[in-house]
């Protein structure tokens, strides 16, 4: 690791608590060995440094504002399972269709939860699986896939646009904790 310290003064200097993550350093020391915080630096340093996690903050909270969406989809397409499911199970007497659209709505309701602790992961499987369904209808019923065409185009972009802020996210995420920065609220 690049380590860069001041100049000796010819004695040697008092440990130094860094301001961003409070990690013990040498007092000769420019850059904190934990978080790169420049404490032996200039105050233009400090202030680009305090920036640089301030953007990365925001652009996190960005990204999961865009996440909170796909979620939202997610949550959505499970009530349509459950209320279109039941109604086709119940009004055609179709008990394995009212079956597999629980069993759906169920699943995608997993998916909406697992959103909250790994959102890529959460949001990606999930986006397979409703292109899986919606493959499956093609085959069982090739009318489906024009039923409700300008709605699946509105989900598969929302799905699209939630894993890109998702990966996205991971990686200003990543970005704060190499600069030992407290993220902003994931919920």
């Amino acid at each position: 690791m690049f380590m860069e310290f001041l100049p000796e003064s010819g004695a040697l200097s008092p440990d130094v608590s860094c301001e961003n993550c409070t990690t013990q350093n040498p007092g000769n020391r420019k850059f904190c060995s934990q978080c790169s915080f420049p404490i032996g630096g200039t105050d233009d340093e400090q202030r680009s440094f305090r920036l640089l996690v301030s953007s990365r903050k925001r652009l996190l909270g960005d990204a999961n504002d865009k996440i909170k969406g796909a979620k939202t989809a997610i949550y959505i397409l499970a009530g349509i399972f459950f209320v279109f499911g039941g109604i086709a199970g119940l009004v055609n007497d179709d008990v394995p269709t009212l079956v597999v659209n629980l069993c759906l709505c169920i699943l995608f309701l997993i998916f909406a939860a697992w959103s909250t602790k790994n959102p890529f992961g959460a949001i990606l499987t999930a986006f397979m699986v409703y292109l899986t369904v919606q493959v499956v209808n093609a085959f069982v019923d090739p009318v489906s896939i024009f039923s409700g065409l300008i709605i699946k185009i509105f989900v598969i972009a929302a799905f699209i646009k939630g894993i890109r802020s998702a990966q996205e996210g991971q990686g200003y995420l990543k970005e704060l904790e190499k600069l030992k920065a407290v993220p902003v609220d994931n919920g």
